[in-house]
């Protein structure tokens, strides 16, 4: 019984741990992505700048030190990230992005290639 247990355990740690697999548009929005603690990821970081700047507030949310680096899929294509005290849309589609989609693995919003899905 306890070998059963223990295949069982690993198992489940297996199948449920996150990062692993990505969601097109998947993940929370406004409110509820700050409790979910989910963060822009290296794409939407470094390229947030290419965005649209949607000035402080932005749904709801006020980006300030406590939600620097918040972000979620706003569309299948646009991510909305907290940079620098300013909210950001971009989209991942454009070519200055150069990704499809914006995706949620499980722990990061980010832009990625129709490939890597």
């Amino acid at each position: 019984m306890i070998r059963f247990t223990c295949l069982l355990c690993v198992v489940v740690a297996a199948c449920s741990s996150s990062g692993g697999s990505k969601t097109k548009g998947g993940g929370s929005t406004g409110a509820s992505a700050m409790s979910s603690g989910q963060k822009a990821g290296g794409n939407a970081e470094s390229d947030h700048s290419k965005g649209t700047d949607s000035g402080a507030t932005y749904d709801g949310i006020t980006c300030d030190s406590s939600t620097e680096g918040l972000a979620w899929c706003d569309s299948a294509t646009n991510i909305a990230v907290c940079a620098g005290g300013e909210w950001w849309v971009l989209d991942c589609s454009s070519d200055a992005i150069g990704g499809d989609f914006c995706g949620d693995d499980g722990e990061t919003i980010d832009c990625y290639a129709s490939d890597e899905f």
